[in-house]
């Protein structure tokens, strides 16, 4: 018992600084390899974009593939994680619109007004013309792969394994665990105006799959969310 209770502490432990390690320092390097430090520096928000949308759903496969391997290394199940499927499809369908609503409410309607109160009117009309001016290939590969990848490795990332996994070294303390998995959920989307945003929605998401046990109605909503949030972007 207490050798898997080290087994477990070093898998949380990969688990929540190498994503920080990905998106920190290994895009930046990747970004600065491909294009230059000179051209990077002009504007380093646009190329994080750029190649983010590609680089991202990569780290997101590598992320799930590593906890995938660890709980076959600790012995446990993927299907209890993942939780009930067929029944009760109500009762899906309300979560699943619940969490859209709350992404819609916090990323649509919420922070394009808290972007422009802290930097200035105008500002985030200045993001959406950053986002509209990526090459066509990167849209629409940034819609049709990252918003998947990211729903379903994401939320067996940080829910299906690092929440469950707090919550056992934290002997049941589950609104801790809740709050870690958050607070690294948060810093893996990068330290802007976005993080406490992300924060709450892995608050959010780490409550409901707390009390409820079923990540895929979590893991549709994710990325339900995140094709709405490009198309608003991309298109209104």
């Amino acid at each position: 018992m207490q050798k898997l209770s080290i087994v477990i502490r070093n898998h949380v432990l990969i688990l929540s600084i190498l994503p920080l390690i990905l998106n920190y320092l290994i895009t930046p390097v990747i970004v600065i390899s491909v294009i230059s430090l000179p051209r990077f520096l002009e504007d380093p928000a646009y190329y994080i974009y750029m190649y983010g949308f590609i680089l991202w759903p990569i780290y997101h496969v590598t992320l799930v593939g590593m906890a995938l391997s660890f709980f076959r290394m600790e012995k446990e199940s993927i299907r209890g994680i993942l939780g009930p499927v067929r029944d009760r499809p109500w009762f899906t369908i309300f979560m699943i619109t619940v969490l859209l609503g709350l992404s819609i409410l916090l990323f649509q309607i919420i922070e394009p007004r808290v972007i422009d109160l802290v930097y200035g009117p105008g500002a985030w009309e200045k993001t959406l013309i950053g986002f509209r001016s990526l090459p066509p290939v990167i849209t629409i590969y940034s819609l049709a792969i990252t918003p998947l990848t990211a729903g379903v490795c994401e939320e067996l990332v940080w829910r299906g394994y690092l929440q469950t996994r707090f919550e056992r070294l934290l002997h049941g303390r589950i609104w801790a665990a809740i709050t870690l998995q958050a607070i690294l959920f948060g810093l893996w989307h990068g330290i802007s105006i976005i993080t406490p945003f992300s924060m709450i929605i892995g608050l959010t998401c780490g409550y409901a799959y707390a009390k409820t046990k079923r990540l895929i109605p979590i893991m549709i909503s994710h990325w339900l969310g995140d094709i709405i949030g490009l198309i608003t972007i991309y298109a209104i």
